[in-house]
């Protein structure tokens, strides 16, 4: 079915429906990795290896990134990555103003990208900011290929919190598109119930 022919609760179509006591899991992203080549390997290394343990949210990892945040010469394109991987690692361990304190930084940073956006965003979904999450998405394009489907799907959860069903769809559709059986989106979509309508 072409999500076009989606209409929430219209009389069009079809409609879409979602059971809304149920919460999907949020896509925890992948970090932002800046190779380095003078000398800061160490806690670079360390800061993007702690993002890459799902669920981990280790007390030396928020310290490398702290050194990586904090590091002389402040080179910008690794402190916004120290940034958005704190706060990643924040948002695991629950501390979500940090977080959401570290997202505002790196998001300042005129060439933020898409992985920080995608990271940035899953801290305001687990912070109830779901208008913030579509913000700083729909401001940032998709991304090329790594992390795709974490972006449509952290974009589904957005509009899925602000009763944005058929939206929240479309995104689904893409997420999948981007990593047919990606779990959290499939989670998601079997919330979901598309009925032809009279």
């Amino acid at each position: 079915m072409n999500w076009r022919q989606i209409l929430l609760k219209t009389g069009g179509l079809c409609s879409v429906t979602a059971a809304l006591a149920t919460q999907a899991a949020i896509a925890d992203p992948s970090g932002v990795y800046v190779r380095s080549l003078m000398g800061e390997a160490s806690h670079v290394e360390r800061c993007f290896d702690a993002v890459q343990k799902p669920g981990a949210a280790g007390l030396r990892g928020i310290e490398a990134c702290t050194e990586l945040v904090e590091g002389d010469p402040p080179r910008d394109r690794l402190r916004m990555a120290g940034l958005t991987n704190r706060a990643i690692l924040y948002r695991r361990a629950g501390q979500l103003d940090l977080a959401q304190q570290d997202c505002v930084r790196a998001l300042a940073y005129h060439d933020a990208g898409a992985d920080t956006a995608t990271s940035c965003a899953a801290v305001y979904l687990s912070s109830g900011k779901p208008e913030l999450a579509l913000r700083v998405l729909t401001e940032s394009e998709a991304p090329a290929s790594e992390n795709r489907a974490q972006y449509f799907h952290n974009l589904a959860l957005a509009h899925h919190d602000l009763g944005q069903y058929a939206l929240a769809y479309e995104a689904m559709e893409r997420a999948l598109d981007a990593e047919p059986g990606f779990a959290p989106t499939v989670e998601l979509k079997a919330l979901y119930r598309v009925e032809a309508a009279n």
